[in-house]
This record gives C-alpha cells, sequence and structure tokens, in this order.
C-alpha cells in the first residue's frame, strides 16, 4: 500500500482523524489484531471443554478415592460447584452444567483410568525386578478372592502397588493360585525371572514344602527368595507371650466378648462409664468372635 493513496483514503472517508497520533493508530492495529474471528471461538471454545473433561475426570477420581456413590456426582458435586459460582464469584455456572458426571459416566472414567493405571504399573514390571506378596482370603458371599501386591523400585524410592484381584472360582489349591498368577503374568507378557521375592501367610497351600504355591514359583524361578509375610509374623510371636501375660489378655478378651454378645450387657456398660467420667464409652469386638455375627466385622 503507497503512501499517497493511503493519505488520499484517509482524507476522505476519515477525515476526523486526520490530526490524530501515531499512537492512536497504533492502538487500533493492536485492536485489530486481538479481534474475534471465527477460528479463534472454536479454538476457546475447545480449549474450553478439554478443561471441562479434565475436571471431568479428576472429581471422578475423587468420587473413587472416596468410595462414594457415582450418582454424588451429579446430586451433589454439580450444585455445589453452581452454587459456589453464583453465590461467592458472581460468575456463569454455565460450564459445570456441561460438565459430564452421570453415574455411567463416571463409573467408565474410573474403569479408563484403572486401566490406563494397570497398563503403565505393567509396562514398569516388565523391564524390572519386583518383590510379590499373595493373599488368598474367602469374602462374606463365599467367594473365594486372590489379591496380590507387587513393591519395586521407581525413581530412587519404593513403591508398593496392587497388581490383581482374581476370583478363585472353585477350589483354592496351591495350584489353582500359582496358575492365576502365571496365567497374569504370561497375558502381559511378564517374565517370570523378574520375581525376586515373594511373601505369602503361613497357611498350607502358599507355604507347603512339596505342593505350596511358594514351591511352584521357586522351580519355575529359582533365584526367587520366598519370606513369610511380616504381619502374620507379628501375629505368630503374639501367640507365645508369656502364660502371665496371656492369662491377662485371655480375661480382658473374655469380658469384652461377653460384653458385646449381649446388647442389654453393652448398653449399662455405657451408662457404667458416663457415671464414671470415662473418655471412652465403648468397646470394640476383638477378631477371634467375629463367629458371633456370623461373618460380618463389627
Amino acid at each position: 500500500m503507497k503512501r499517497g493513496r493511503l493519505e488520499a483514503h484517509l482524507k476522505a472517508k476519515h477525515s476526523a482523524h486526520i490530526n490524530s497520533d501515531l499512537n492512536y493508530f497504533k492502538t487500533l492495529k493492536k485492536n485489530f489484531r486481538k479481534r474475534t474471528t471465527l477460528k479463534s471461538l472454536f479454538t476457546a471454545r475447545t480449549s474450553t471443554n478439554n478443561r471441562v473433561l479434565e475436571a471431568s475426570y479428576q472429581i471422578s477420581l475423587f468420587i473413587a478415592k472416596t468410595g462414594k456413590n457415582y450418582t454424588i456426582g451429579e446430586n451433589l458435586i454439580k450444585p455445589s460447584i453452581s452454587a459456589f459460582l453464583k453465590t461467592v464469584l458472581e460468575k456463569d455456572d454455565k460450564d459445570v452444567k456441561a460438565m459430564p458426571l452421570s453415574n455411567n459416566i463416571v463409573s467408565r472414567r474410573i474403569n479408563e483410568m484403572s486401566e490406563d493405571i494397570e497398563k503403565q504399573l505393567v509396562e514398569k514390571l516388565k523391564t524390572r525386578n519386583f518383590s510379590v506378596q499373595l493373599d488368598e482370603s474367602t469374602l462374606r458371599d463365599s467367594e473365594a478372592a486372590l489379591i496380590t501386591y507387587v513393591r519395586y523400585i521407581d525413581k530412587g524410592h519404593f513403591t508398593e502397588e496392587m497388581l490383581f484381584c482374581k476370583r478363585l472360582e472353585s477350589t483354592t489349591t496351591s495350584k489353582d493360585i500359582y496358575n492365576k498368577l502365571k496365567n497374569y503374568l504370561n497375558v502381559n507378557d511378564i517374565p517370570m525371572k523378574n520375581i525376586t521375592s515373594c511373601a505369602a501367610d503361613g497357611a498350607p497351600n502358599m507355604m507347603g514344602k512339596k505342593n505350596g504355591c511358594l514351591k511352584l514359583m521357586k522351580d519355575a524361578n529359582p533365584e526367587m527368595i520366598l519370606v513369610h509375610c511380616v504381619s502374620h509374623r507379628e501375629n505368630l510371636v503374639a501367640k507365645n507371650i508369656s502364660p502371665v501375660l496371656n492369662e491377662v489378655l485371655h480375661s480382658v478378651i473374655k469380658c469384652i466378648n461377653a460384653i458385646k454378645a449381649n446388647a442389654k450387657c453393652e448398653r449399662l456398660f455405657k451408662l457404667f462409664c458416663e457415671e464414671q467420667n470415662e473418655d471412652h464409652v465403648r468397646l470394640l469386638l476383638h477378631t477371634e468372635v467375629r463367629w458371633l455375627s456370623k461373618g460380618s466385622s463389627a
């Protein structure tokens, strides 16, 4: 664009700005570059949608960590955020209303994140050594489950993660447990030789010298170290305490069981503690008498 033509255009079309200084025209140029175009509208909207989607995943993670019902996102979290924006910040809540937090979406978000975490964990275990802890337990509905934890070094620190939780369909023999673990490792291409040690409780199907699960793992990986679970070791030591302390503990346990087994006794015990101005007025049910509630923990 030539100078003469620009001057002619300015005098003919914008005569009111002939005497304006250079800063005025620089401001016009700056504002022109910042103008809203169709492309910028789509870009801004896409960026907003991405942030809303990320917030949906973060809130789904919070719901999973707290163990709450998935419907809490739609029924409580979204209305709470909207109320905060309108009342405190005096802002519009249209983005909050557009955030997907329904029951099915939160469930799908949690499944996607869990699958991604498992995938990352499997990729790490393919290339590094790790230790395994196995625990077979029977749930309330008589279903047997095998829970497996792994421990490895990540960025110079010990990291512990749950590898999987699989249901044992029929029997819970050492071969069943070993096959579950071996099948998971084979499907995910994790070498058995990467397992440096394995810990388990003292159950025969785990620690049996001839046909135990750890024995089968030892045969597949001779360099693996077998370790008795530290927590179960503490339980074993606790059972072999001195006779005097053992007698006292059994007397205490007997008293607690007698009180907790009867609702009337428990109420009377509470009144007694309140009359004595005690800090605590309730007793915990000892783990050895879970049969009182037919398998339900207190």
